[in-house]
């Protein structure tokens, strides 16, 4: 009896400790789905139910004109913006309020992952940004190009053996497999001088790790949300996302691979050069160089984003080695997953749509033609309808699903909708998120969201679309500071492919195209099956 009263006690003030901890939106006339003891907002994604893009659009649809709404991750408070002025008071104008990302590891326990550019805070990251920033100009990623070039010479030639070897004349081939290996490649050459063919070598160390290191299984999206609804007790308990191996393997390439470089006087114009460079003090941030027929600006395409004044201060810090460690192991997992991410769902689309397929495959061979076979920053960047269809492709299926921000000052948003009378305090240490995935499928910023249609970044065209709307590659002085190498990268990979091969979908293709549960990371269920075979002029 004395043991049922406690647990009866215990339950009811754990109950009634939710109860207080859930009031404070509907307090103060935010709407809200209704929470559940310690999942809160989250019991559907936790238990595989519902994908995040599903998660958010539950969100999205069930408040049409609130300018913002609640939820609530377990047990902590997430402020969800879905107005568009508000977007860009939170990203630009009033950005010092918002400076940092959430943490979701501590610098005690995970050091390698807390000091990289996503997770450093406040001055620390202004001077790591603009430490980074002349890395990242276009004239050091066309330096890079040969390095993808090369990469991709590695998968045509082996995906051509496969094809040739089919009695069939063509393979099934998982495209998030195949673009993750060519990603995998492109990032141990481009940041880590490593000459890399895991289209031949399936199992090397390299791509195992970065495997491992971005899969964000299950109980690694668990971990996840533990580490962010309680990061004291994520410290207590010294809860990590990732393995002892993995953070090893990149502190011994990374410092193994400058230290080598030191001892022989290698220069080579990747990564791992720029960040030695960086270090020493030297890199300047230069103007962005411009292609045949763009002005300076835009030059990698209109998915790009501008680097502000944060970004080009001049810096000269002294960082430690696990500093540089730090931002090798992030250009790594960024890299890997979002690039390859974006590459399988590219080829997905083209697959589905014959019509754009060809009408990109003409492009590409006249560029090809043009330039003699030779294959250029400035050839890339000069085929319009390559950008379009790319833009295309991070419109309908954008890598990063939403953005968040980070309150560290009190901060007044205003209120939610007309109804309300007093304005919403954001606390600091509070979350905003932005649902990017929302507005790239909302049909008052794009029509038929859910056709992919390139043209609505045409010439005629992109002058419509909302900035604040299509957000690839984030907003503001926190935007993605690599927008440029992965938009090259991307449009390299799409040349090369269609160049040479057709994609088509396959009896393993499971349409319509859904995305599947139990992941962070955008998988269609079933997988990205699709067909590929030589052109009629390579065969």
């Amino acid at each position: 009896m004395i043991i049922w009263i406690w647990t009866a006690a215990f339950t009811a003030a754990l109950l009634l400790y939710f109860r207080q901890r859930c009031i404070r939106f509907s307090f103060h006339g935010v709407k809200t789905l209704y929470p559940y003891p310690f999942f809160g907002n989250m019991a559907r994604v936790a238990f595989n139910i519902d994908n995040i893009a599903k998660h958010m659009d539950s969100y999205y649809q069930a408040f049409p004109g609130e300018k913002f709404v609640g939820k609530y991750e377990f047990m902590k408070p997430v402020l969800i913006v879905h107005d568009l002025d508000l977007v860009k008071r939170i990203t630009v104008k009033d950005f010092e309020n918002f400076i940092d990302h959430r943490s979701f590891v501590s610098e005690d326990v995970e050091p390698l992952f807390a000091r990289n550019l996503i997770s450093l805070k406040g001055q620390e990251w202004k001077d790591m940004r603009s430490t980074l920033s002349p890395a990242f100009t276009s004239s050091k990623i066309k330096l890079m190009v040969p390095f993808m070039e090369e990469v991709g010479e590695q998968m045509i030639q082996a995906l051509k053996k496969q094809i040739k070897e089919s009695p069939t004349g063509s393979i099934d081939a998982d495209c998030k497999d195949l673009t993750a290996r060519y990603a995998n490649d492109v990032i141990a050459s481009c940041a880590f001088g490593l000459k890399v063919d895991s289209h031949t070598d399936r199992n090397n160390q390299f791509f195992q790790m970065g495997t491992n290191a971005t899969s964000f299984t299950w109980r690694q999206m668990i971990l996840f949300f533990v580490i962010s609804a309680s990061p004291a007790l994520a410290r207590k308990l010294k809860l990590t996302l990732f393995s002892n191996k993995t953070r090893e393997f990149f502190i011994k390439l990374v410092m193994g691979t400058m230290k080598d470089r030191e001892d022989r006087n290698i220069i080579r114009p990747d990564m791992i050069h720029l960040l030695m460079e960086s270090k020493k003090g030297v890199l300047s941030h230069e103007d962005i160089c411009s292609t045949d027929n763009e002005p300076h600006g835009r030059d990698a395409g209109f998915a790009t984003v501008e680097e502000s004044t944060v970004g080009k201060k001049n810096i000269h810090r002294d960082w430690a080695d696990i500093d540089l460690v730090a931002q090798a192991t992030l250009f790594f997992l960024a890299g890997f997953e979002t690039v390859s991410t974006g590459m399988s769902f590219a080829l997905h689309e083209l697959a589905l749509h014959p019509d754009i397929q060809d009408r990109l495959y003409q492009e590409i061979k006249e560029s090809d033609r043009k330039h003699g076979g030779k294959l250029t920053y400035a050839a890339i960047q000069n085929m319009t309808y390559l950008d379009m269809v790319v833009s295309e492709v991070l419109r309908m299926w954008p890598p990063g699903l939403a953005l968040d921000r980070y309150c560290v000052k009190n901060y007044n948003i205003g209120r939610p909708n007309d109804q309300v009378t007093n304005d919403y305090i954001i606390y600091e240490g509070e979350v905003v998120s932005i649902p990017v995935w929302c507005f790239h499928h909302d049909p008052k910023y794009f029509p038929d969201p859910e056709t992919f249609d390139p043209e609505r970044f045409s010439d005629d065209n992109k002058h419509f679309i909302n900035p604040m709307a299509y957000l690839p590659f984030g907003s503001g002085p926190r935007n993605c500071i690599g927008s440029r190498f992965a938009l090259c990268e991307l449009k390299v990979l799409l040349y090369q492919i269609l160049l040479n091969i057709e994609v088509a979908p396959s009896a393993k293709t499971r349409l319509p195209s859904r995305l599947a549960p139990g992941s962070f990371n955008l998988r269609l269920k079933g997988g990205h099956w699709l067909a590929f075979k030589l052109r009629a002029e390579i065969c």
